[in-house]
């Protein structure tokens, strides 16, 4: 049954939840599935699902290049319905700050240790795995909210892509020049290369200029969960993140034609998961929440509620 507008701000979004759980089941389930089909049988079709489940090398996209912008674009439809009940606990908006810069150091230690060996997959430690990015988009989000208004969150949003952007396409790279998109002549990558060989591996995405444009996911998400929360209709809300959701991909198919999509440093991949990311937030939303058909989400569910330890 629908709940009424009154009690969406202090109802836990089962939707969000089970969009948290689908993702988590990408990584970690789909993944094998689908990579297991060309060893069945050898087909076009096979061939295409299971490299949909292997990251682009440099530009393109994939599915699986989807899983972890969609993580931060959960987070930031989290915070609204989190931060609104914190603030009514004693301390406020003190106590507030003092979780948010907690939860960022306990997602950048996890990021570091379940990365690197003995536990991780690689045999250097360092600040550079999707709990960090996390970790860092949530800390800086979590700011700006706290301290701006929706107007505000906008102009963060699209301001960090545009800055970052500008950066990209304006900064010369020695022996390559302006404007090089190229897996080695980016400003990007030229940058952690430089840092990497004056100071160290382990911390050369700390000063990862992509990690700007990854703040900007999380406003977004910020947004749709302030409309999520809000007193509207649940088709209003439900119109708008989906035409939203539409108008960003539109926008990455858009800045593709100056700067092809790639994972974390185009502009256009930015508004491309982006967008993605709100549609199947309303679509989730309107399936379980509005129309009520739960039952099919609860493995889902149970998932998104432990992902941090199924991660792990």
């Amino acid at each position: 049954m629908k709940e009424a507008n009154s009690t969406v701000k202090n109802k836990r979004l089962q939707s969000l939840d089970a969009l948290r759980g689908f993702d988590m089941f990408l990584l970690v389930g789909f993944e094998g599935i689908f990579r297991a089909l060309p060893e069945l049988k050898d087909s076009v079709v096979n061939n295409w699902l299971a490299n949909q489940f292997v990251h682009s090398r440099w530009h393109g996209f994939t599915l699986y290049d989807l899983i972890f912008p969609l993580f931060i674009f959960i987070v930031g439809v989290a915070i609204p319905f989190s931060f609104s009940k914190r603030l009514k606990q004693p301390g406020g908006k003190r106590a507030l700050l003092k979780h948010v810069v907690t939860r960022a150091i306990v997602l950048t230690i996890l990021g570091a240790v379940l990365w690197g060996a003995p536990w991780g997959m690689h045999e250097h430690y360092g600040f550079y795995s999707v709990l960090f990015r996390i970790g860092f988009s949530y800390f800086f989000a979590s700011l700006i909210y706290m301290n701006t208004g929706k107007r505000g969150q906008i102009a963060w949003a699209f301001g960090l892509v545009i800055g970052f952007w500008l950066l990209m396409r304006f900064l010369p790279v020695p022996g390559y020049g302006m404007g090089d998109y190229s897996q080695e002549g980016n400003v990007a990558n030229y940058l952690r290369a430089l840092f990497d060989e004056n100071i160290s591996y382990n911390f050369r995405y700390v000063i990862d200029i992509s990690l700007a444009p990854t703040i900007s996911i999380a406003l977004f998400g910020i947004l749709a969960g302030q409309l999520l929360r809000s007193n509207k209709t649940e088709n209003h809300k439900t119109t708008w993140m989906l035409f939203g959701g539409m108008i960003l991909i539109l926008l990455g198919l858009l800045s593709h034609l100056e700067f092809p999509v790639t994972k974390w440093i185009s502009p256009s991949f930015i508004f491309l998961t982006t967008g993605i990311s709100s549609v199947l937030m309303g679509v989730f939303y309107w399936i379980i929440d509005v129309k009520g058909y739960q039952k099919w989400a609860f493995f889902f569910v149970v998932v998104g509620v432990n992902s941090i330890t199924i991660y792990h």
